[in-house]
């Protein structure tokens, strides 16, 4: 048996010696046999495919980590935290308060005045040295201590008034210094004028007189000269009466602030001092100068010029509220 196997080994030596160098000395005329190909080729395909496989798979989970660590937040805009209660558009600008007087809002139309005649007249001409006036300074503010005193009116402010509605007597709007038109009676904006006067008694009469259409069931002690009165009188009746100068936001005037306007304007009447009334004394003069030529004769021909002038053209406003009281 010892023999047999060393027999066989080598002669399985001895061709596989003669094999190698066969192949070696042609290398290309030895081929591995066709099963033995495919066998190696389908399974190093097998394998290459598997590793692809593997590979991908590998990306894939390499992806899905990545987005899971790595993913970037997408870019957003920070909005500011709104409230929702409280979000709703303001209606009304905010006031500023500094320098009115203390408790304005409840300063009632009717009542005794605290400016004096002197400080009223003064802050006139401190703030306007040519004010555009059918009568001085003086006389129109007596006029209106006059006429608002017989009415219980409170004279101080309702002088403050006419000072913002004419722009300290500049009237540099649609009221024309001839119509002695002090609060922008019948004044609708655009070009329209308003009522005419023919006298600043009368103008100040009116003035007063559309106050108490708006403050009181109480007729003027007066004839009523003011064209709006009846119209203005009948919309306070049905919607309520203004007591104090706060209530004339929104009904006299569209501001929000028109009160605190005529406010402030009081309050600096009764801030002036000593030195201020001395400059306002040399204003005064200066505005005397100018008004010397003012005399009667010229009043006179100004009231001729009115007279050869075409009579105004009503507006259609006007002749509504004309057909109103004249059916009344």
């Amino acid at each position: 048996m010892n023999f047999r196997k060393r027999t066989m080994i080598a002669a399985a030596v001895v061709c596989l010696t003669a094999f190698a160098t066969t192949a070696q000395a042609s290398p290309r005329a030895v081929t591995a046999p066709k099963d033995a190909k495919a066998t190696v080729a389908t399974a190093a395909a097998k394998l290459i495919k598997a590793k692809i496989k593997q590979g991908k798979e590998a990306k894939a989970d390499k992806k899905v980590v990545s987005a899971k660590t790595v993913t970037r937040p997408k870019a957003t805009v920070t909005k500011p935290k709104v409230n929702i209660k409280t979000s709703a558009p303001k209606t009304t600008a905010k006031i500023n308060t500094a320098g009115l007087p203390k408790n304005y809002k409840k300063i009632g139309i009717f009542g005794e005045a605290k400016a004096t005649q002197e400080q009223a007249a003064a802050l006139i001409y401190l703030n306007n040295t040519n004010p555009q006036l059918n009568c001085s300074v003086d006389e129109l503010v007596g006029m209106y201590w006059e006429e608002a005193g017989r009415e219980g009116v409170r004279e101080d402010l309702a002088l403050a008034q006419a000072i913002i509605e004419t722009g300290f007597f500049r009237f540099s709007g649609d009221v024309k210094p001839e119509q002695n038109n002090f609060c922008g009676l019948g004044t609708t904006g655009g070009g329209v004028e308003g009522a005419y006067f023919d006298e600043p008694e009368t103008g100040v009469r009116a003035h007063i007189q559309h106050l108490l259409a708006y403050t009181t069931k109480k007729h003027p002690s007066t004839d009523i000269v003011d064209p709006r009165y009846e119209l203005a009188h009948s919309i306070r009746m049905e919607r309520g009466i203004v007591d104090t100068w706060a209530g004339l936001n929104g009904t006299w005037a569209m501001g929000s602030q028109y009160c605190e306007k005529i406010m402030r304007i009081y309050q600096n009447m009764l801030d002036l001092d000593k030195h201020d009334l001395k400059e306002a004394e040399k204003a005064k003069a200066e505005y005397l100068k100018n008004y010397i030529g003012k005399t009667k004769d010229d009043k006179k021909d100004k009231d001729k010029d009115k007279e050869a002038k075409p009579e105004r053209k009503l507006t259609m406003r006007e002749r509504v509220e004309k057909i109103l009281r004249e059916g009344k």
